[in-house]
């Protein structure tokens, strides 16, 4: 069985640092599988926050190679194994411990999103400004979902709440306006 290195950020908002722990890499293996295995053999301490394991709450989010990524969907074997795998607290939120960030902020500016209301499609096709283009591709976008889910499902606040949490995590390394997401049609 193949063995990988994590380097887990371990401290508090006062101060941390990276320790390295080595795991057994089984095949579908994923980073928060990793992670269980740390703290059932290695460091029972080690705080990782997690609630699904399915991609859809967002709780898991980790810095993965420096990377904002769902640890529940990161594979294993789609990460190098010749050097140590890196795996910090989101950088856009405040460290409680460990990998756990204070992640309330994202609640609260949530709270402000309207939710998504589809326009008929004579409306959206007739503006043509940025705004009304992003509005147009979102609307294409729910009717594609729409038609082969169901939109409660496709269009649930948990999944936006997902999406803004990672954009936000995001947001230092890019240009948020590049994005067309809940978050920026707020700023557009």
């Amino acid at each position: 069985m193949a063995e990988a290195i994590l380097r887990i950020f371990r401290g508090t908002r006062e101060g941390g640092e990276p320790v390295e722990y080595r795991v057994p890499v089984a095949t579908g293996m994923v980073v928060l599988d990793a992670l269980h295995y740390v703290q059932k053999h290695q460091a029972p301490d080690l705080a990782v926050r997690w609630n699904c394991k399915a991609g859809k709450c967002g709780s898991c989010s980790a810095e993965v190679n420096g990377r904002p990524r769902l640890t529940c969907k990161t594979r294993m074997d789609t990460l190098p194994q010749d050097k140590p795998i890196t795996i910090f607290p989101m950088k856009a939120f405040p460290v409680i411990k460990d990998l756990v960030t204070d992640v309330s902020w994202n609640y609260k500016v949530n709270k402000k999103i309207p939710p998504f209301q589809p326009r008929s499609f004579a409306t959206t096709a007739s503006r043509r400004n940025s705004a009304a283009h992003v509005s147009s591709c979102a609307l294409q976008a729910w009717r594609c979902i729409r038609s082969t889910a169901s939109p409660v499902l496709a269009c649930s606040k948990t999944n936006l709440d997902l999406v803004c949490a990672i954009l936000r995590s995001a947001a230092p390394r890019f240009a948020l306006r590049q994005f067309a997401s809940p978050i920026t049609q707020s700023f557009l």
